[in-house]
């Protein structure tokens, strides 16, 4: 089924263009998405083409197609059929802000893409995704939505690509496979990747940074960090604060980066990022970036509530609470399992999306528990910045900025760490039960993914 993700892909296409022409007929400028979704599939079809030996070839370009189209689909639904209201869609009129940097480039030619570029790295660096939405916009000469999400539906798919490199690094290729499905057909990951939210292309620099931080066993490699450097660049400009939530987990990559010489690589761990804090606080930047975190919370403080509200997703734990001892555990059972069960049928579809999919995070929880050993145990050194990020971005999110009203959509950012969890549980549970059935040696009950490297 994985392999017919070529397949799937191009009926996918064909499917768009005649929707394109039917529901787009007065609005040709969003018909300019239709080659940019064959352009970015060529692309990625090149990119994961099978090249020497790596059994995973197939699988990965497979898997990648059925992302892609999926999200793609899904994009058509909301924008070509309008049941944007239906799903939901906070985040409405952002698309148009690519545009409108295009069409400075347009007007003022290299001096407004280099005035856009000073603005977004240094003036308001929440708002970066314009930056990349533009390119493709400038491109197609126009105003259109939908370029917007295919780019979106694109890093989505790409988001699966790193999940599966980065479970079969830590685990095994089984692992790895299960993963990657869990992430394709996540239902808040495939409407994430469909909208015009700047979300997915976030999780994806974030993520991506994170693999690169794990991805050489040996250690962090310069050929490593050059690679990390526009993923970070990205996440820098469009969410600033996450940068040092990853700075903190490159930290703790140096500091248990081998269970051998572990007082040598805290020590150099801790003085590049040490330097890297030093240089940002001499320029100012800290100060800067924390004083606009306290800005951002006066400025949408009223927008999250409204969002909290039409889609149940949380609501203002601080100002409802009386105490901040029995706010921050109420805020953290609003981030993990937010929209509740019995809130289902309350708001858009996306809540009842989210209420559906937070019992199979506790169904998660339930099945990855086996699977808690390996992960804080035998395989700690490897995980150990996915955890440091995790725990900080979470954390950040239920106390820091005060409100989980967007508990739903940034809780889509942990993810990835609760599929590799239910992975390494299914694949432990299906060699335990071809243990018990006699499908396998004794001797082999234990994973490999358990052993000690």
């Amino acid at each position: 089924m994985i392999a017919a993700g070529k397949l799937v892909f191009l009926l996918t296409f064909f499917a768009l263009v005649v929707q394109g022409l039917v529901f787009f007929y007065e609005d040709p400028d969003e018909l300019t998405a239709l080659p940019l979704v064959l352009i970015l599939g060529g692309i990625a079809g090149y990119l994961l083409r099978e090249r020497g030996r790596d059994p995973d070839a197939l699988f990965q370009s497979g898997i990648f197609f059925w992302a892609y189209s999926i999200r793609l689909w899904m994009g058509m639904i909301m924008y070509g059929w309008d049941l944007k209201d239906l799903f939901g869609d906070e985040d409405a009129s952002g698309y148009r802000y690519g545009w409108e940097m295009a069409n400075n480039w347009y007007q003022n030619g290299f001096d407004g893409f280099a005035s856009d570029l000073v603005r977004v790295f240094f003036e308001r660096q929440n708002e970066g995704q314009a930056l990349i939405w533009a390119i493709p916009t400038f491109i197609a000469g126009g105003e259109s939505r939908m370029i917007v999400s295919t780019v979106n539906s694109f890093a989505g798919a790409l988001l699966v690509i790193v999940v599966f490199r980065m479970t079969r690094r830590v685990f095994d290729s089984a692992t790895a496979r299960i993963a990657a499905v869990l992430v394709t057909f996540w239902m808040s990951h495939i409407l994430l990747s469909a909208t015009t939210a700047k979300e997915i292309l976030v999780i994806l620099g974030e993520w991506f940074v994170l693999y690169m931080l794990i991805r050489n066993a040996k250690g962090f490699s310069p050929k490593d960090a050059i690679a990390t450097v526009p993923a970070l660049l990205a996440v820098f400009i469009m969410r600033f604060y996450a940068v040092y939530l990853l700075a903190a987990a490159a930290l703790f990559r140096f500091l248990v980066a081998s269970r051998q010489n572990i007082v040598r690589n805290a020590i150099f761990g801790t003085v590049i990022v040490s330097a890297l804090m030093i240089f940002l606080a001499a320029g100012g930047a800290i100060q800067r970036d924390f004083e606009r975190i306290e800005r951002l919370n006066e400025r949408v403080d009223s927008w999250r509530e409204g969002v909290a509200t039409s889609t149940g997703s949380g609501v203002e734990i601080y100002s409802e609470g009386e105490s901040t001892t029995l706010a921050i555990p109420v805020a953290t059972i609003y981030f993990f399992f937010a929209p509740f069960p019995w809130e289902a049928f309350s708001g858009s579809a996306r809540n009842a999306f989210g209420a559906a999919e937070n019992i199979f995070i506790i169904v998660i929880i339930i099945i990855g528990f086996p699977a808690l050993r390996i992960f804080f145990k035998v395989k700690f050194v490897e995980m150990a910045p996915i955890f440091a990020f995790c725990a900080l971005y979470a954390g950040m999110h239920i106390w820091g900025l005060s409100n989980v009203g967007l508990a739903w959509r940034h809780k889509q950012t942990i993810m990835p760490l609760f599929f590799m969890l239910v992975a390494v549980g299914i694949t432990q549970r299906q060699v335990g039960w071809a243990a018990l059935t006699g499908r396998t040696r004794r001797r082999t009950k234990d994973l490999s993914i358990v052993r000690a490297n």
